[in-house]
């Protein structure tokens, strides 16, 4: 039995993973953790996760559980609470699993060293069509010449924090490197004024906050003869749950490193993890 805590666990897809750990025969749920502060801190789990039955409270500190007591950490939360829960899974010498997005460089940097002690997954998407986006659009771009421009819209609920989502910034950067750019450099973010013709080498993204949209990414290669999209949309955040626990079980008994979901889902057998050390 996989025991696993849920850091988030009051939060939209925190919830969910929590519900469906109860629900599944190989998972257990250690625990939930949120932001010390948060009004839910001192509920239990059974009034928080889906109704699973579970008469734990909920913590506002990751030092409230012991290192026996879990087998991975899985986080939907923010980006400092994620640091914090790397660096206790490295702590613990226990496998993390990262779907928060929105982490500045100094934070995956911390994430980075976590990672050279305990197993890491961080995935900005955790489902699978959008890992297979991924694959498919450093095909796309390996494929296409610098005649293709690229576009990137992607839309979500309108409670998002981060813009551009942790996707459309992992498609920037595996476009990016297929054509030798640096992803940062190459991003435009949105265009207005006067001066809105595209630049050399730019990456297009555009970012929708609506109503209850749960994830919607376009990525299209645009010449001026012809055009190519690829397109993902998920229609519950269950797909993102699934495949968090996917990744929870992944990391059990994987050696210390840097991990995402192409590797959790085998879709590039040949791909050296990170190690960590950058």
């Amino acid at each position: 039995m996989i025991r696993i805590i849920v850091s988030g666990i009051c939060g939209r897809m925190g919830s969910m993973v929590a519900g469906l750990v109860t629900s599944t025969d190989d998972m257990s749920l250690a625990g939930g953790v949120e932001i010390a502060g948060h009004e839910d801190v001192g509920r239990t789990l059974e009034e928080l996760a889906c109704g699973a039955g579970e008469d734990v409270p909920v913590r506002g500190s990751l030092n409230a559980f012991e290192d026996g007591s879990f087998d991975v950490l899985i986080d939907f939360s923010a980006p400092g609470q994620a640091v914090a829960c790397a660096e206790r899974a490295s702590r613990a010498g226990k496998g993390i699993v990262i779907g928060t997005t929105g982490l500045s460089d100094v934070q995956m940097n911390t994430v980075r060293k976590a990672a050279t002690r305990c197993p890491v997954v961080v995935a900005p998407n955790t489902t699978l069509g959008v890992n297979l986006l991924f694959a498919l659009a450093g095909r796309l771009a390996r494929a296409l010449g610098d005649d293709f421009d690229v576009e990137i819209v992607e839309s979500h609920h309108r409670n998002k924090k981060d813009a551009p989502s942790g996707t459309a910034m992992r498609l920037t950067e595996i476009v990016a490197a297929e054509r030798g750019l640096d992803a940062t450099a190459a991003v435009r973010a949105g265009r207005d004024g006067l001066d809105a013709d595209r630049g050399p080498g730019e990456i297009g993204v555009h970012s929708i906050r609506a109503g209850g949209i749960v994830g919607r990414h376009s990525l299209r290669f645009i010449s001026p003869l012809e055009s190519i999209t690829l397109e993902h949309e998920a229609f519950s955040r269950e797909a993102f749950a699934r495949g968090a626990l996917s990744a929870a079980r992944f990391v059990i008994g994987m050696e210390p490193g840097l991990y995402d979901m192409i590797d959790v889902l085998g879709l590039n057998d040949d791909r050296t993890p990170d190690d960590g050390s950058g």
